[in-house]
């Protein structure tokens, strides 16, 4: 029975180890393909879906209050779909293209590039909604010296993570899930200018 534990075990944290932790916001990393990790559910109708989370946390030590807020990406619950069929071809095939084959591939490329932009922008999004939050953390500066005090934080980021939801249904809609190249590039704009 000892050696089945201990194999249990064995399995689980080998398990704990292939799963990448989530990727938390940085402006000098970027989301690529090999970022989506997880399981594309047989239903979908997207090619993607980036599984986007903000950790909020705080807490009351002596009187003060310590508050932290970051957009989280996370791979093991993130999806990629290639619709398009495999660029490269198979591990160990030789393929000889036509220009319609070659020039098919570049497309392929070009669509995914475009799809991932559309998916940082999810995330670029995501980390806004961080920051307002950790911006709104600095008026909560008396909420641990009055009972209660911190009941306000929490409603705050549930409000923060409302307009959030809806800001990136709002991006999906007027984008048309990145297809809409100059809905795309005014919301790049947009965003971009906003995490300057």
């Amino acid at each position: 029975m000892r050696i089945i534990a201990c194999l249990a075990g064995l399995l689980w944290a080998a398990s704990l180890a292939n799963a990448q932790a989530p990727i938390e916001w940085s402006p000098d990393r970027k989301l690529t393909k090999a970022d989506f990790q997880g399981r594309t559910p047989p239903q979908a109708v997207n090619a993607s879906l980036s599984y986007l989370h903000i950790e909020a946390s705080w807490e009351c030590v002596v009187g003060d209050l310590f508050a932290t807020a970051r957009a989280t990406f996370d791979p093991s619950r993130s999806w990629w779909r290639t619709m398009y069929g495999n660029v490269w071809g198979n591990a160990g095939e030789r393929t000889s293209a036509s220009n319609a084959q070659m020039q098919a591939r570049r497309n392929v490329m070009v669509l995914d590039a475009q799809l991932l932009e559309h998916e940082q922008l999810h995330f670029d999004i995501a980390e806004l909604a961080a920051r307002r939050i950790r911006k709104r953390f600095e008026g909560f500066t008396g909420a641990c010296a009055e009972p209660g005090g911190t009941e306000s934080i929490q409603a705050m980021v549930v409000e923060i993570d409302r307009e959030l939801q809806e800001e990136q249904s709002r991006y999906d809609r007027e984008t048309s899930h990145g297809a809409n190249a100059r809905a795309q590039d005014q919301w790049k704009r947009k965003v971009r200018a906003q995490l300057n």
